[in-house]
């Protein structure tokens, strides 16, 4: 039986967190430059046996394809069972998908990409479960569907960290988010947190750069977490909720988490993603996309070491 190729970071998974922001073309990073960019991050993680895991189904832009073909050519030849799958770090690729996203490939190509790919839905936390179908038939315009996607965003986000050892952040947009939070603010956030390691790269801008900003206690910015229609139902929730467990991802404050990530400061995310404070820093500032991924494979080299 012809034996599985090894590769030095095996059995470690990062969540992905990489898109175009406000800014990003500004710094030189066109749309068509940032998927370039995300299939090169990619390619050095799954090189090195990184699994990757996304929260989004597969974009239009045929990112995620390419994405798929650079798991593949990494993956054994040779059939292996889910145990051992496991065992070895594969699938490499996973993406989650929030409430109520459905899977756009087709039941029998997940079947057949199941050694490469695996899709899951993340669902809705369970005191939310029995409003789904309401929710669907209400609209997407509606108070209460607009609430439970939000709501299941930051489900999406918890379940993402709890599968991954270590987040990494590039870009993302500051506004139009159909979570509390723009998407890689709450990613940090939850990351921060609950002590997960935390990767946080400016060469994108946007909502890492603004991130990035607080960390380094900088005075909160005007247009950080701007409070939105979205907000107000926060304040105003179509349901009630009554479960302690979930009432953090119920709050919605922007002065809050600006202080929160100040208080983590360089040092403390330097304890928890074993880059040193000065590496950190040059993480934040490289423009040099080479640079960018040899710190972050010496970070999860250093914290599969610990492990």
């Amino acid at each position: 039986m012809m034996s599985v190729i090894q590769r030095p970071l095996t059995g470690s998974v990062v969540n992905l967190s990489i898109s175009e922001s406000e800014d990003s073309a500004e710094r030189g990073f066109p749309s068509w430059q940032v998927n370039r960019v995300t299939i090169q991050v990619v390619a050095a993680l799954f090189g090195q046996g990184v699994s990757v895991i996304f929260g989004h189904d597969w974009r239009d832009d045929g990112v995620m394809e390419a994405v798929h073909g650079f798991a593949r050519q990494m993956q054994s030849p040779v059939p292996i069972s889910p145990n051992d799958a496991e065992s070895i770090g594969q699938p490499l690729l996973r993406n989650l998908l929030p409430w109520p996203d459905e899977p756009r490939l087709p039941q029998e190509d997940l079947e057949r990409l199941a050694s490469t790919l695996r899709v899951e839905k993340a669902g809705l936390p369970q005191e939310l479960t029995p409003y789904d179908r309401r929710a669907r038939h209400e609209g997407a315009e509606s108070s209460l569907y607009r609430y439970l996607r939000a709501r299941g965003l930051t489900n999406l986000r918890h379940r993402l960290g709890a599968a991954a050892h270590a987040r990494l952040c590039l870009g993302g947009r500051t506004s139009g988010a159909a979570g509390r939070y723009p998407g890689v603010i709450e990613e940090a956030l939850l990351a921060l947190l609950t002590g997960k390691p935390l990767y946080l790269v400016g060469i994108l801008g946007g909502a890492t750069h603004q991130v990035i900003e607080a960390i380094e206690g900088r005075p909160m910015l005007e247009n950080f977490c701007a409070p939105t229609t979205l907000s107000e139902l926060y304040l105003a929730p179509p349901v009630h909720e009554r479960d302690p467990g979930t009432e953090p991802d119920r709050l919605v404050d922007r002065a809050a988490i600006w202080d929160a990530f100040t208080r983590v400061g360089r040092s403390r995310l330097a304890e928890a993603n074993a880059l040193s404070p000065d590496e950190n820093g040059e993480l934040f500032t490289t423009p040099v996309l080479d640079r960018v991924i040899q710190l972050v494979l010496t970070g999860i080299a250093r914290l599969q070491g610990r492990r």
